[in-house]
């Protein structure tokens, strides 16, 4: 199957969808690496939906984490790649379409996983997916900021799975 085939696919089940580029700021990002993270600086993290520019890339860096950072913009899709070097874990914030592949596709590495996802997650249908899941709910809506310039709210949690090193500080 080629490629034009694939993402013909992907737009019939919703995995792509125009609307689907929200850049974090940095708050949420913060608060979690300071208050629930528990990774060693050891540790590598690919952000696989994060460019250079990312606040999720800016944050992990600035804490002295080694980073791997891919987007599909740069030829780098999520469902087709995984990179060369050695990583140990996926923190990132995926495009809200196509959960449940997404998360399964996650868990497929076998390795822990963080995702930041719209609340709205848990109304979905997701089978038992969610199940093999924690969650850290987000008191107050995140402002995410679009290609466009427009800011849209959204109540999020964070979604790992049962690997993820984290605890209470």
């Amino acid at each position: 199957m080629n490629n034009k085939e694939k993402y013909n696919i992907r737009n019939i089940l919703g995995l792509q969808k125009s609307n689907n580029e929200f850049y974090t700021p940095e708050e949420p990002i913060i608060d979690l690496l300071d208050n629930f993270l528990n990774i060693p600086k050891s540790k590598i993290i690919w952000c696989p939906f994060d460019t250079e520019d990312s606040e999720f890339v800016k944050q992990l860096k600035h804490r002295g984490y080694k980073i791997i950072s891919s987007h599909i913009e740069n030829g780098k899709d999520f469902y087709e790649y995984e990179p060369n070097e050695e990583w140990d874990m996926i923190l990132s914030n995926p495009p809200f379409s196509g959960k449940r592949i997404l998360i399964e596709r996650c868990e497929s590495f076998k390795k822990p996983f963080c995702l930041l996802y719209g609340a709205t997650i848990f109304s979905q249908s997701m089978g038992n997916t969610l199940n093999r899941c924690e969650f850290i709910f987000i008191q107050r809506n995140i402002k995410f900021n679009t290609p466009l310039g427009d800011i849209k709210s959204f109540q999020c949690a964070w979604i790992m799975n049962k690997g993820f090193p984290w605890k209470w500080k």
